[in-house]
């Protein structure tokens, strides 16, 4: 049952942030709440369960049409459908969370039940990259796709008490979900946090690790960041010892990953030497004190 009230809240915080700019639910009104519902049938035995979300996509579509286009309407809904439910969406989360435990398992055990999990199709990874290209059109679906990686996790941590749970047609063993959900966070959004930046530290003691500490020009904002060997050369590397020596500061592009609004890690690919614009503050007129 938590599984499924992890669905239905990523139905309503889907329809949030296409209709509102926002994943606050609290948006919402009664009636686009009991119109969003998704119905659940449970089949002989409750151990089978048939989710209805093409009656909630008809409505989605209904819903939008008073503000969106028609191309955008079919984008989002096309989207929603895959990243809600679909194959492609659900079996790539699985091989996500397969590598990144496989790389923190510490016994055979464990790799062992990892490993026996099937990965996704050429099929399914060709539709994921179709739906990448989708995400890029429309911004709404990278942030609906971050709330269902998020959804996925706590439907997979519900699977644990399960022998076996089938979503979206892939069967996963209450003992793969054990493992699975091990150590799984919400993840992290990327995020470009280009602009001028004063140089704190420069650390290149580490011939595999060159890095530098920040601070956003103006923002006031400080946090470490990577430095990007093969977009980088040595003179821009050098722009960045004489900006920590000089107290200078110079324009960076930086790849970020946010998560809850904190930088969880950074990396600059790019160094440019430039002035940043100055404050136009305006004259007093003569009577101003």
């Amino acid at each position: 049952m938590k599984s499924f009230l992890e669905l239905q809240n990523l139905v309503y915080k889907s329809y949030a942030i296409a209709q509102y700019d926002t994943d606050d639910t609290r948006k919402l009104s009664s009636a686009e709440r009991e119109e969003l519902e998704i119905l659940i049938k449970v089949e002989e035995g409750s151990s089978i369960f048939e989710i209805d979300f093409q009656g909630v996509l008809e409505k989605f579509a209904q819903k939008a049409a008073e503000t969106m286009s028609p191309e955008l309407i079919a984008i989002t809904v096309i989207g929603l459908g895959v990243l809600w439910v679909g194959k492609a969406s659900y079996g790539a989360y699985l091989d996500y969370r397969k590598e990144v435990r496989l790389g923190e398992a510490k016994t055979e055990e464990q790799r062992n039940i990892l490993e026996t999990m099937k990965e996704s199709s050429r099929e399914e990874t060709k539709r994921m990259e179709l739906m990448t290209k989708l995400m890029v059109r429309e911004p709404k679906l990278e942030e609906i796709s971050r709330q269902a990686y998020d959804t996925k996790t706590e439907m997979l941590k519900g699977f644990v008490r399960a022998d076996e749970a089938t979503m979206s047609g892939i069967t996963t063993t209450g003992e793969e979900a054990q493992e699975l959900v091990v150590n799984a966070r919400r993840r992290a959004v990327e995020q470009r946090l280009d602009g001028f930046y004063r140089v704190l530290r420069v650390d290149s003691s580490d011939p595999e690790a060159f890095k530098v500490k920040i601070r956003r020009h103006r923002a006031g904002t400080e946090f470490e960041a990577l430095v990007e060997d093969i977009t980088l050369d040595a003179e821009q590397k050098e722009i960045l010892q004489y900006a920590e020596w000089e107290r200078t500061i110079v324009y960076l592009n930086i790849n970020a990953k946010i998560l809850d609004e904190s930088i969880k890690s950074a990396v600059v690919i790019g160094v440019e030497r430039r002035n940043p614009p100055e404050v136009v503050r305006p004259r007093r007129k003569p009577d101003d004190r």
